[in-house]
């Protein structure tokens, strides 16, 4: 019976001291039942700079839908489907023979109107020979008749000219709209890039208003759309928006890719819908990895970050609907500062307000202490 008792004694002692030490670490159990054991740590100043993340769309920077400008039959496709071409490569060939025809008629119109201007020119100028002869013989040897018939005819003459030399006008138009179609007979690229499929084969009939034969997209550099909130958009500069910024990308295979944006611009109104703003970036793309209609991560972090508060994680504590750390006072009790969280990564919070570096904060015990609690400080790895 009294090794009994001896065993119930000693295991109500144990129920007793772990009620008073609670879940203190075992490494450091005090003598004190009354002692509350917490980690300390320094309010660190680092360059914390944790990026933002949108989705952005990789757009080329140019693209154009390769348009005949006449119609007729595809003589020649002059690349391969899927080509890099440069601006001036010959894509197309567009039968000329119709053409060719055409301004052979123009031509000789041409010619055959200026011959008749010099014909018009002359009749004008034996007209106006006519009539200055009897405007200068004597009123008596001229009848008024003579006179009248010589001016009808110079005025005929010269109605003559001016017509001759319409015809003229209208003949090198006629002629200047076929060398249009001569040069239209072969189509060029207008920009650098990469050229897709060809939607019409030599033989087939094409015409302006049969669509286009090609696209061709630019693929270096590619531009990245993406949209940033009204607050994002204040916070970020506002009217210098950009200026300070750093923009990466995550593919979708989650690699980081190698080339920083650069910032085009952002767009001139905001989104009624969504009050979202769309920013450009314009990144260099040597090795094809961005293609245009694809997705990507958009990254945006400071490009040259200061050194700003920052508290690990564990620290941030609740007390009722204020968000803030327990301070570490010398007189070893603790008190609670309200704070401003900011970005949070990796385990750290940016203080925007509320705290500065070096001061002393708990970082490991946070949610069993009280106002003015007196608390014994043990090292982190304890509570570990």
């Amino acid at each position: 019976m009294v090794y009994v008792g001896a065993c119930a004694a000693c295991v109500a002692a144990g129920w007793f001291a772990h009620a008073m030490w609670g879940s203190a670490p075992t490494s450091v159990r005090s003598s004190s039942p009354r002692a509350t054991f917490v980690a300390v740590g320094d309010v660190a100043a680092e360059k914390f700079n944790p990026p933002e993340e949108f989705v952005g769309h990789v757009e080329p920077v140019q693209e154009v839908d390769i348009l005949p400008q006449i119609e007729g039959y595809v003589k020649e496709v002059k690349f391969a489907e899927g080509d890099e071409v440069k601006a001036g490569d010959l894509l197309f060939v567009i039968d000329d023979e119709r053409y060719l025809a055409e301004q052979g008629v123009a031509k000789a119109e041409v010619a055959s109107a200026r011959s008749k201007v010099v014909q018009a020119e002359a009749a004008v100028e034996r007209a106006e020979r006519l009539l200055r002869r009897l405007q200068a013989a004597d009123a008596r040897g001229i009848t008024k008749t003579e006179l009248d018939a010589a001016e009808t005819g110079l005025a005929s003459d010269r109605a003559a000219l001016g017509s001759a030399k319409s015809a003229v006008s209208q003949a090198e138009a006629k002629l200047a709209s076929t060398a249009f179609n001569m040069k239209h007979t072969r189509i060029f690229a207008p920009i650098g890039g990469r050229i897709g499929k060809t939607l019409m084969h030599a033989g087939d009939f094409v015409s302006p208003s049969k669509g286009a034969l090609a696209r061709i997209v630019q693929v270096d550099p590619v531009r990245v759309t993406f949209p940033i909130t009204d607050r994002a958009y204040l916070a970020w500069g506002g009217a210098q928006v950009g200026d300070s910024r750093r923009l990466r990308l995550r593919l979708a295979d989650g690699s980081i890719y190698p080339s920083v944006g650069k910032w085009a611009f952002s767009d001139n109104e905001m989104s009624a819908e969504t009050a979202t703003l769309i920013i450009r970036a314009e990144f260099p793309n040597a090795q094809r990895t961005l293609v245009p209609n694809a997705y990507v991560t958009v990254l945006a972090d400071e490009a040259d970050p200061k050194p700003v508060p920052v508290v690990p994680a564990l620290a941030v504590a609740k007390s009722g609907s204020a968000t803030g750390v327990w301070m570490y006072n010398e007189d070893g009790t603790v008190s609670f500062r309200e704070i401003e969280p900011g970005a949070r990564a990796d385990g750290k919070v940016r203080v925007v307000k509320g705290v500065a570096p070096g001061e002393k904060i708990v970082v490991q015990g946070v949610h069993k202490l009280g106002e003015g609690m007196k608390v014994s400080v043990v090292p982190a790895s304890d509570f570990n």
